[in-house]
């Protein structure tokens, strides 16, 4: 059985969207301030336990077998995939984000610093196709698998290209939702891991 968090009362624009969505009359600036709201909650939370997201990595890699996965290097208030991007490694290939203009391209090579205050890889751009798996960063996902990124929209872009990969949302335990707030631009996740379990989304 799925586990997921109900919103909290105390999120008042995220209340008001969700009675607007059960009118049928909810407006963009709705959800727009639900997201907001809940960007800062869960942004607020932060940082929360990452123990056993290596070995939930490790059991995704198990069940899917990918050759390539991209990865993403964890700033201090993520979930931290800083030991499986390591150990991977040896066994798969890891590709990691950086940002070029407004998209994002996907590369080996070593890290070092860069915009945003993200580590970003110098090595040669792969093509998104050759990737078998994203592990995409997330403030929240819902268990239709509807994902609360930042709001810069860069993964949104980059994986409204993607067809045939797994997209994979990386959250704590407590980030995991009842519902939340999307917009038509926002793209859909295959499936949720958290330090405690994974799942594929059945209806996707």
């Amino acid at each position: 059985m799925v586990l997921f968090f109900k919103t909290s009362k105390s999120d008042t624009s995220v209340s008001q969207w969700e009675k607007s969505l059960h009118a049928g009359k909810i407006t963009a600036m709705d959800t727009a301030n639900a997201k907001a709201e809940l960007r800062k909650r869960h942004a607020d939370a932060r940082p929360l336990s990452s123990a056993g997201l290596t070995d939930q990595l490790k059991n995704l890699v198990v069940s899917l077998g990918p050759k390539v996965i991209a990865s993403y290097v964890p700033l201090k208030s993520e979930p931290d995939t800083g030991d499986f991007n390591q150990s991977g490694g040896a066994r798969l290939k890891i590709v990691f984000p950086r940002v070029v203009g407004s998209d994002l391209e996907f590369a080996t090579g070593d890290l070092s610093p860069a915009g945003l205050g993200i580590s970003e890889p110098d090595g040669e751009a792969i093509a998104l196709s050759d990737i078998d798996v994203f592990l995409v960063p997330a403030l929240a996902v819902d268990i239709n698998g509807n994902r609360l990124g930042k709001g810069k929209g860069f993964y949104d872009r980059c994986l409204k290209q993607i067809t045939n990969a797994k997209v994979i949302a990386v959250v704590f335990d407590q980030e995991v939702l009842e519902k939340v707030p999307s917009e038509e631009f926002d793209q859909r996740v295959d499936g949720i891991l958290t330090p405690s379990r994974w799942w594929l989304i059945e209806s996707r």
